[in-house]
């Protein structure tokens, strides 16, 4: 086993609605799948943006396909929490991976967000 540090840098506001959405999801007991499902896009969609391993994150087009697996009237809804205090963050991330010796591909079995270092205040 490998374990190794990574940094996800991305935009306050991301990893803010990435949270927020998977504390909404989680309210409702529905896996990543079934939020996949509602939103009508790839069954790992949202796992891959939750995973903050990977580069994935909710588009402008993803809002209207959350706001209607919410069944929210409006968009707005799914922004409420605390405005963002600065402009980009970059995730501190403890990864776990096994490594296959024939392939020499790696797979990641577990990740930890660490640390989030806020860049760039707002005010």
């Amino acid at each position: 086993m490998i374990i190794e540090i990574l940094e996800r840098e991305m935009s306050q506001l991301d990893y803010l609605l990435i949270e927020h959405v998977k504390s909404l999801r989680e309210k409702k007991k529905w896996t990543q799948q079934v939020l996949s499902k509602k939103m009508g896009v790839a069954i790992s969609f949202v796992s891959n943006v939750e995973s903050l391993t990977e580069r994935h994150k909710y588009s402008i087009r993803h809002l209207a396909l959350l706001a209607n697996a919410f069944k929210y009237k409006s968009v707005s809804k799914l922004f409420d929490f605390p405005t963002p205090t600065h402009d980009k963050v970059v995730l501190r991330i403890e990864v776990t991976k096994t490594v296959e010796s024939k392939s020499k591909k790696s797979k990641i079995i577990k990740s930890e967000l660490k640390e989030i270092i806020l860049l760039d205040p707002l005010d």
